[in-house]
């Protein structure tokens, strides 16, 4: 095997592992982020996708570097095709768009566990799931956030109050401190079953087909979007 055989076998292999998993969970990892984006309360941690994607930038950051270094031993030979450089300049835009779609899904979850702070404090601490609601950093996070939260509210105003005004999970009175989620709130749904779901109203029926846009109540069409039968747009 000469060094042009050498060289081109390289280069097919690369593309074959560029293109083995990359669309797929690509597709998954927007979907997830948009229905992260669009619902009104925080949904299961996608750990399982997560661990997908970090790895898969990974290798992906590894294969540009050893391609980078193989580049400038074969450039000065006139060897690199053009080819070869385009595949890079793609699989380097694939590594940015799966960062940043990254960086959107897990701010996203920032947002919500700072605006419900303590609503999925007790929430995680009462409930058990098949599918952890936060993943071990963002329980961390939430606690850590919290704390943080509560010292500061102690020692600008809370300290001067008396003790049965300074607790910040009070319901008395019929007014309930914790902030929570509106899971009441109007979403626009896609249905993407390849079986009508049929949807009791308060005093109609409503039947979603796939591919049908729909605007309903998040509560109504949770636990369609739970088991992957609707997605949010």
């Amino acid at each position: 095997m000469d060094i042009d055989d050498i060289l081109q076998e390289f280069e097919e292999s690369s593309s074959r592992r560029f293109q083995e998993t990359s669309s797929n969970i690509c597709q998954d990892l927007i979907t997830a982020a948009m229905n992260e984006r669009m619902a009104p309360e925080l949904l299961p941690y996608k750990a399982t996708l997560m661990n997908q994607i970090l790895t898969h930038i990974s290798n992906q950051q590894q294969y540009l570097l050893d391609s980078h270094e193989y580049g400038e031993m074969n450039s000065a030979n006139g060897i690199i095709s053009s080819d070869f450089k385009l595949q890079l300049m793609i699989i380097e835009t694939d590594v940015e768009r799966l960062s940043y779609t990254v960086r959107l899904y897990l701010r996203t979850r920032l947002s919500k566990i700072n605006k419900y702070t303590l609503f999925y404090i007790n929430k995680t601490r009462k409930e058990e799931q098949e599918e952890e609601l936060l993943s071990s950093e963002e329980k961390d996070y939430i606690h850590q956030y919290y704390s943080l939260l509560t010292s500061l509210y102690n020692n600008c105003f809370l300290k001067k109050l008396p003790q049965i005004l300074t607790y910040l999970d009070d319901n008395s009175g019929g007014h309930n401190m914790i902030v929570a989620p509106d899971v009441d709130q109007f979403v626009f749904v896609k249905c993407i079953s390849e079986t009508p779901l049929l949807l009791h109203l308060d005093d109609d029926e409503l039947e979603l087909v796939k591919n049908g846009v729909y605007v309903i109540k998040y509560s109504l069409i949770k636990r369609y979007l739970e088991i992957g039968d609707i997605v949010l747009i």
